[in-house]
């Protein structure tokens, strides 16, 4: 719960976030709570700071860039690698990931702050199913934790439609024909095109907006 509040921005980076204040909201006790934050600050989503105590941990341009760029090293791998070792149950499990964000993205325009969240859940289990196929536990979980870490900024700006929806379901049809037509190569530059346009998107929808409210 604590994760969810801090990945939709309900709790706002650079917030301290206090034992009280958390048991009252979530009712438990201090000692799962502390536990839960210690998980957190491991996955970087919180900063513990001595005996200070926890605050949800900064976002900046500078780490939005590098795990954008960590991404296009190591995601685009995992799908050709995922592609190449191509089973009927992969597939089957890819288009039915897409038709599903297909439906979500279809309506963003309708209500995008309310819709973000299931956006980014599916727009997460589409792409976690195209590449889940690699074949190497540890390349999975290195993008995985790179997903996370990019939600932060991704449902914010999602929610101020950074990217259009047009833009979405046209990126997200070229990598899923390109991956049912096993064409990795194809798919691999399409997913770099994706991510590379959507993190100029994001990027400007929220640090130079920040920049102008400052």
């Amino acid at each position: 719960m604590i994760r969810e509040d801090i990945l939709s921005g309900n709790f706002e980076p650079g917030r301290k976030l206090l034992l009280d204040h958390l048991r009252t909201q979530y009712g438990f006790g201090s000692s799962p709570l502390r536990e839960a934050l210690s998980r957190l600050a491991a996955d970087r989503l919180v900063m513990a700071k001595g005996q200070k105590g926890y605050w949800v941990a900064a976002i900046s341009e500078d780490e939005f860039n590098d795990i954008t760029s960590m991404r296009l090293f190591l995601e685009p791998e995992a799908l050709e690698r995922s592609i190449e070792r191509a089973t009927i149950d992969w597939e089957s499990s890819v288009v039915a990931a897409f038709h599903r964000l297909s439906r979500v993205e279809d309506s963003l325009d309708v209500a995008p702050v309310r819709l973000s969240g299931e956006w980014e859940r599916e727009n997460r289990a589409f792409h976690l199913a195209l590449i889940e196929n690699c074949g190497s536990p540890w390349l999975l979980r290195f993008v995985l934790v790179l997903a996370e870490q990019s939600e932060r900024y991704r449902r914010q700006a999602v929610a101020r439609q950074a990217v259009p929806k047009e833009t979405l379901l046209r990126e997200h049809r070229a990598i899923f024909d390109a991956a049912m037509d096993r064409n990795a190569g194809l798919a691999s530059e399409l997913l770099k095109v994706h991510i590379k346009n959507s993190a100029v998107g994001l990027a400007k929808t929220l640090f130079t907006s920040a920049e102008k409210a400052g």
